[in-house]
């Protein structure tokens, strides 16, 4: 008899014994392996969704803004052309704004009363600079705070609907 078959006959139950510990250890390494994946799978597969998501909720956002940003501007030429439309309301003479005739005694008389004398300089008067003066007419002032109130209103309103576009929760 060969020295092999001595050797796998008398130590037959060590060799089986690794043998089963061999294919015990391959079989928990698959099964590991194939949890580990599927695991990593789901992960990837869950982040992959929230960034959907979070995509999805910028790009609503982006049209809301651009929805509301667009109302606003309409909104705001229309009262510009509004404005505009009233230009013969300002008067190009020294009298100053046309007012509506009313009932009410705290309105504007239609001819103002003439000032009684200038009031006192202080000591510490800054002068005005020579072009800037002469360059603007009451009528260009006029204009110039209607726009300015009308941007106001309309910048008032454009923060509201942002605040309200921001409290929606994301889908």
């Amino acid at each position: 008899m060969n020295w092999i078959t001595r050797f796998l006959l008398g130590h037959w139950n060590y060799i089986l014994g690794g043998l089963l510990l061999f294919t015990v250890l391959i079989s928990g390494i698959q099964i590991g392996q194939t949890r580990v994946q599927r695991a990593w799978d789901a992960e990837k597969q869950q982040a992959a969704l929230i960034q959907a998501k979070q995509e999805q909720h910028v790009a609503d956002t982006l049209y809301a803004q651009k929805t509301i940003n667009q109302e606003i501007s309409n909104e705001f030429q229309t009262k510009k052309s509004l404005l505009a439309a009233l230009r013969p309301a300002f008067r190009r003479s020294d009298v100053g704004l046309r007012v509506q005739s009313s009932q009410d005694p705290g309105t504007m008389p239609i001819v103002p009363a003439a000032a009684a004398g200038i009031a006192a300089a202080p000591a510490d008067v800054v002068p005005d600079s020579a072009g800037l003066a002469t360059g603007i007419s009451c009528e260009q002032l006029a204009r110039d705070a209607a726009e300015t109130t009308l941007m106001v209103l309309e910048l008032q309103q454009w923060h509201a609907r942002q605040s309200v576009a921001d409290a929606i929760p994301a889908p």
